[in-house]
């Protein structure tokens, strides 16, 4: 019997369940990715999108399934970010961030713990992100991006996200991405508020130099969760094709508002 044909042989309710996939591993000598390729060419959902499914197609989800994300930064956003792509099927990303957890970060970042004291962000998130969803690839690079030095990856990605803390970094990583026309997704948190743009220029929205306003206000876990919600929706639509912000979005979870400028 063919991996295919035993794949719809052995459905639950029209889904491809776990147990399923792992005796598929067992009798074909496969792995994991190499089932759900299978399965979602072949337009049979796994039952983990099942929820997915009035949103995203079962093509769509395959579409998602061979796209890469490059995200930059591994604290707030980027761990955030990292998992909702992971969860939502988007098969490959890309893990760039040179710095460790410490114990201030344990009021936002996702996977921080006293376990992952001390261990590079990158590594962590590969481990906890493959284990979540045994399909994805995940590429961990611990060190800090460089603009000069690695356009490589802004090349390897379907789209780039921006959760960077430093804003002249940002606007060097939007200026590389915006003129090599590469999807870009920004976000910024500070204290109640958030910003966000897609595949624009940010100098607008730095018109000062130097370290960002989220040092002075704090880093509260909630507005990390909302930004990265938002960066998240961005990188689907740009992956399947859909609309997307045109105009920067600003966000005030103290009164509520989402403002675009």
């Amino acid at each position: 019997m063919e991996l295919l044909d035993f794949l719809k042989s052995h459905l639950g309710e029209g889904f491809l369940p776990l147990t399923t996939t792992f005796e598929a591993m067992k009798t074909f000598t496969c792995n994991f990715r190499e089932v759900e390729e299978m399965a979602l060419k072949h337009d049979i959902l796994p039952l983990r999108y099942k929820r997915n499914q009035k949103t995203i197609s079962t093509g769509e989800q395959y579409r998602l399934f061979h796209s890469t994300v490059l995200i930059i930064g591994c604290g707030g956003l980027g761990g955030f970010v990292s998992e909702m792509l992971t969860r939502i099927g988007v098969g490959n990303l890309i893990l760039c961030d040179g710095d460790v957890f410490e114990e201030h970060n344990m009021n936002r970042q996702n996977f921080s713990s006293p376990k992952t004291l001390g261990c590079f962000k990158a590594e962590v998130l590969k481990e906890k992100l493959e284990e979540i969803n045994p399909a994805l690839h995940v590429r961990s690079i611990t060190t800090f991006f460089d603009p000069k030095t690695d356009e490589n990856l802004i090349k390897e990605a379907d789209v780039v996200v921006d959760a960077l803390d430093n804003p002249d970094l940002k606007c060097l990583l939007a200026r590389l991405c915006y003129d090599k026309q590469k999807p870009f997704v920004h976000g910024a948190i500070a204290g109640y508020s958030s910003q966000f743009s897609t595949s624009a220029l940010l100098e607008p929205l730095y018109s000062q130099k130097g370290d960002g306003v989220e040092k002075k206000v704090g880093n509260p876990s909630f507005t990390v969760c909302f930004a990265a919600s938002i960066q998240s929706t961005e990188v689907v639509k740009l992956l399947l094709g859909k609309p997307h912000l045109q105009a920067p979005l600003m966000g005030d979870l103290w009164d509520y508002e989402l403002i675009l400028l």
